[in-house]
């Protein structure tokens, strides 16, 4: 999968006033435009494996919180349940997140961060579960953010690194 081919599907969703998401896409089976965003993820896990500039990072941990909170809940991403979002990650896509004002993002994003925290299950299982209608009702808000991080750093990619299934 190209990059520029990954550009130009998001060109045209945006373009048609469609919100995608990570987990269902756009909701149209045959929109073959709606998964971009996963296949966003796949191409950052793929060639970007390592070495990330902060905002590749923020955009893949968002990416990867969405779709971890659609598919298993909150809870694995935070509890980091494939080994891509440990707590530094965490941490510093946070505070990207409120040094560049995406400031609702950043809210919702902490809040999840509470779950690994000190507290009783009850707690924690009524934020996760807070976090997931927050997602839901809230798929325009990460697809915004998604649009506009794109559209800055279009220029900015980092050269492919080896595949990881080369390495």
């Amino acid at each position: 999968m190209e990059l520029d081919s990954l550009y130009e599907s998001i060109a045209r969703l945006r373009d048609r006033g469609a919100v995608a998401d990570t987990y269902a896409g756009t909701g149209e089976a045959d929109d073959p435009d709606g998964g971009v965003l996963s296949d966003f993820m796949e191409y950052v896990c793929e060639y970007h494996a390592r070495n990330r500039p902060d905002w590749l990072e923020a955009f893949y941990q968002v990416l990867t919180w969405q779709f971890e909170t659609f598919h298993e809940g909150a809870e694995g991403y935070y509890e980091d349940l494939y080994g891509e979002s440990g707590e530094e990650k965490q941490e510093k896509t946070a505070d990207f997140l409120k040094k560049q004002g995406y400031l609702e993002l950043e809210a919702q994003f902490r809040r999840g961060m509470l779950l690994c925290g000190s507290g009783e299950t009850s707690e924690k299982t009524a934020a996760a579960r807070e976090i997931r209608e927050w997602m839901w009702s809230n798929r325009a808000c990460v697809w915004s953010f998604c649009l506009k991080i794109l559209e800055q750093h279009r220029q900015d990619w980092p050269e492919p690194e080896e595949r990881k299934s080369d390495v």
